[in-house]
């Protein structure tokens, strides 16, 4: 594309979250637009049609078809990343899709090789990389705050309301999608847990290389998983936990805690680390010390990625958080479940 060009956008799915990205795409109009919108649900193509002054469509290929639409958004089921994907890949689109990527390693693979194939990119929306203190987490962690990375904490504790299974956070579309394993990969963990998962892999560098877990469903009427745990082994012998829960009670999240040979980092707003060195600037030797952040505001995370992916297409430059980085997690994720099936160790793949 010309320098400076506006990446015009399709919304492949009107749901909730499409609204989301809908309305970040269009905050940056010096970089990015919409250009037509889509969902199998008329009124919700028209809805958001009209919220973003877009023709709207019922047909994925009537909107890849169109010559004003440079890339799409694919904000639909989990099942259907991969085919949509495919479809948008070998339309000449390029491809910004909801994480995760796909529902199983095999649909990743495919959605890889159909875009590289094609020459467009492919990025999954991890915004949560773009958090104030993800970002200084990372910055700490390759200046050696903490020395070497020994073990990684993850806990996210949600208490999902009945309404959720059958219309998400907002009731926007009613669907049953989220309650079968098949058509969204899984519960808890490749649903939200995934998200903390991604941005410790980015920030620490880590390759995970085996996982033993537990899950069962205890009192959701779904079938997948609402309370999970699991151990993972990272390469260089760092060890990481996941507790994760869709019907805890009282909710009380404890985050996301690093452990280095040399300190802790326990993300948040402050951020908060304590080390043993002496010299690291801003920090204090043997104490805690919070750091203030920028506060974001909204979707601040989601319009930032938007623009680095619309910059990537203008400057044909490699894809923010590609196909490859997204699938980290999703073969986490795999090993994870597979190993609470089998009730054994898995290798990550």
């Amino acid at each position: 594309m010309a320098p400076g060009k506006v990446v015009r956008f399709g919304l492949i799915g009107c749901g909730e979250i499409a609204v989301r990205s809908g309305a970040a795409i269009a905050s940056i109009p010096d970089v990015a637009k919409i250009a037509a919108v889509q969902d199998i649900n008329e009124a919700m193509a028209k809805d958001a049609g009209e919220k973003f002054g877009a023709p709207h469509h019922t047909d994925a290929e009537a909107l890849l078809a169109r010559d004003d639409v440079d890339a799409v958004v694919v904000s639909t089921p989990h099942f259907l990343h991969e085919p949509l994907t495919v479809q948008a890949a070998k339309a000449g689109k390029h491809v910004a899709c909801e994480k995760p990527i796909a529902c199983t390693l095999e649909q990743a693979d495919r959605m890889i090789a159909a875009c590289k194939k094609a020459k467009v990119l492919l990025s999954v929306n991890y915004v949560l990389r773009y958090d104030s203190d993800v970002k200084k987490a990372a910055e700490l962690l390759k200046a050696g705050a903490i020395g070497k990375l020994l073990r990684y904490q993850c806990n996210v504790m949600a208490d999902k309301p009945e309404s959720y299974w059958s219309g998400g956070w907002t009731g926007r579309v009613k669907t049953d999608w989220r309650q079968s394993k098949e058509k969204s990969g899984g519960g808890v963990l490749i649903m939200n847990a995934i998200h903390d998962l991604d941005r410790v892999l980015w920030i620490s560098g880590l390759k995970p290389l085996r996982a033993y877990a537990e899950s069962d469903t205890h009192v959701t009427p779904v079938e997948v998983e609402d309370n999970l745990a699991a151990v993972v082994r990272f390469e260089g012998g760092a060890i990481g936990s996941v507790d994760a829960m869709s019907c805890a009670r009282g909710r009380e999240s404890f985050g996301n805690r690093l452990y280095g040979s040399d300190g802790q980092i326990v993300l948040g707003n402050p951020l908060r680390v304590f080390t043993t060195k002496d010299g690291v600037p801003g920090l204090k030797k043997d104490a805690w010390t919070e750091i203030p952040l920028e506060k974001l505001k909204g979707d601040d995370t989601r319009r930032a990625y938007f623009a680095d992916f619309a910059a990537a297409i203008r400057d044909g430059k490699p894809a923010p958080i590609s196909g490859e980085a997204a699938r980290v997690s999703l073969a986490l994720c795999a090993a994870i479940y597979e190993s609470s099936e089998r009730k054994a160790p898995v290798d990550v793949r």
